[in-house]
């Protein structure tokens, strides 16, 4: 059993934790976390969701028996918080995130993986007619749950497309490959196919920092 897992001891992981792709760029900015919020029951792991202080980014820090066992870091996109339901910290992060900085902070910087996206193939049928397409959905809460979006996407995940592909619209690719092709090179690159996705999303209370 370790000892109390407190705030200060959250931020010394994520600070070191600080993702090498910011590199010398962003050195100063790996200490900047405010706590949102504290999750889990006794028993079970706990889960301290942080957001930067200045930069399109949140963070999740997972204890268990008492130890810090795993740090997520990751870009906050509009898409990460419920229009209807989303808190003032949520509120300010997405008005963060929609700027032009963030934009070219997103295009500069990796902030999202594959695998925090699942894609949709277009049928065979469609590509006959209209050449081969598929969707690209973003997932919310650390990747653990789907969300629907109808906004760019490509800027968030450039660097790791297959070749040759590109956004047509909001969320739909066209490729010059087959539709079992295409569907091959996405998993290749580590895009998960919509239909192996399993949300395993989960509530989070609020609480005050330790």
């Amino acid at each position: 059993m370790g000892q109390k897992v407190t705030t200060s001891a959250c931020k010394q992981a994520l600070l070191q934790s600080w993702p090498q792709v910011f590199g010398a760029d962003l050195a100063d900015q790996a200490a900047k976390w405010k706590r949102i919020s504290k999750s889990g029951k006794k028993g079970e792991p706990i889960e301290r969701v942080f957001y930067h202080q200045s930069l399109p980014l949140q963070a999740m820090v997972i204890e268990n028996d008492g130890v810090i066992t795993k740090t997520v870091i990751r870009g906050f996109a509009s898409f990460d918080a419920d229009e209807e339901s989303m808190s003032e910290a949520e509120a300010q992060m997405v008005e963060r995130s929609s700027t032009n900085a963030a934009f070219d902070f997103f295009s500069k910087y990796h902030c999202f993986k594959p695998s925090d996206f699942t894609f949709q193939m277009c049928t065979e049928e469609e590509a006959k007619r209209d050449g081969t397409w598929y969707l690209l959905f973003p997932t919310s809460d650390f990747g653990r749950g789907t969300c629907s979006y109808d906004g760019q996407v490509d800027y968030l995940i450039a660097a790791y497309l297959p070749e040759g592909d590109g956004e047509v619209t909001e969320g739909t690719f066209a490729t010059e490959r087959s539709v079992l092709e295409a569907k091959a090179e996405l998993v290749r690159c580590g895009f998960i196919a919509e239909s192996d996705f399993v949300p395993t999303s989960r509530s989070r209370d609020g609480g005050e920092d330790d």
